[in-house]
């Protein structure tokens, strides 16, 4: 079982995985994580062969004043884990204590590791290697008090069993940081499938929040999915606004309501839904 984390509450000793589906999806998490990392002056090292306007999230972004600083280090791929054109993850963990302890000796309060090696999935016994590094990843980083790794997958390009493997390595998925949050709602962008998650209660002093995170969604989108799993209450101002959405839509698609607690359904049983046209439940 793992732990949802998103990217602002992601702390020293996390071994997290990010699987994503999009490069929306990892840019929104990477480029967060990155960024929030230089910002407090944490050591970022990044396995890629990217340059650093390049790298997801951060498209176009000046960021040779950090790599300068040594703030940020980008360690090409065969540099780093590759023996032979071979994924190596004796090769790839030794890489990483080494960029570790140079971090440690320059006395950086934080360093942050990440890399994405879904490309090994296509390899001869790629999935193994990869199963191993995991491991002793996370043993390395599990009783660390500064350093955090992110460990990415493209889901595009693991099978179902691939993705199982890869989860019971991981003890934390972490997610985007939520477009709204307070004590009482937050609302968190989600890419499979594409819509919002909501948490709390959202209630009318809330509406116009929930109607920015609904206009940000991508408009061409088929459907919008929504995650009630915890949500405790929902307004019927909430419902009107869902089914203007659903009206301005048109024919690209429904709003589809995930997940609905009890709470929540009595909500939309009361109401009737065909009040509400272009809404519908997931039952399954």
């Amino acid at each position: 079982m793992y732990v949802r984390r998103s990217v602002r509450d992601l702390l020293p000793g996390d071994h997290a995985w990010l699987p994503f589906c999009c490069p929306d999806e990892q840019g929104h998490v990477i480029g967060s994580w990155i960024a929030q990392g230089l910002r407090i002056r944490d050591k970022v090292v990044y396995v890629t062969d990217a340059e650093h306007w390049e790298l997801p999230g951060l498209y176009g972004h000046d960021l040779s004043p950090a790599v300068r600083a040594g703030l940020l280090t980008l360690l090409p791929v065969g540099e780093a884990c590759l023996t032979g054109g071979m994924f190596d993850p004796e090769k790839m963990l030794q890489t990483v204590a080494d960029e570790i302890a140079k971090a440690e000796e320059q006395e950086f309060r934080g360093i942050r590791i990440t890399a994405e090696t879904s490309w090994a999935l296509d390899q001869p016994f790629g999935d193994t290697r990869l199963m191993v590094c995991e491991r002793e990843l996370a043993e390395r980083v599990g009783p660390s008090v500064s350093v955090t790794a992110i460990c990415q997958t493209d889901v595009r390009r693991c099978s179902p069993a691939q993705f199982d493997l890869l989860a019971e390595q991981h003890e934390v998925r972490v997610v985007p940081d939520p477009d709204f949050d307070d004590p009482v709602l937050s609302i968190t962008r989600t890419y499979r499938p594409p819509g919002l998650r909501l948490c709390g209660e959202l209630d009318a002093a809330r509406h116009t929040h929930f109607v920015e995170a609904l206009n940000s969604l991508p408009s061409q989108e088929e459907a919008i999915h929504l995650d009630l799993s915890e949500l405790d209450f929902l307004s019927l101002s909430a419902l009107r606004t869902m089914v203007e959405y659903t009206r301005r839509r048109g024919s690209r698609g429904a709003v589809v309501l995930h997940r609905v607690p009890p709470e929540v359904r009595s909500t939309l049983e009361v109401v009737g839904m065909h009040r509400l046209p272009g809404i519908r439940l997931d039952e399954d």
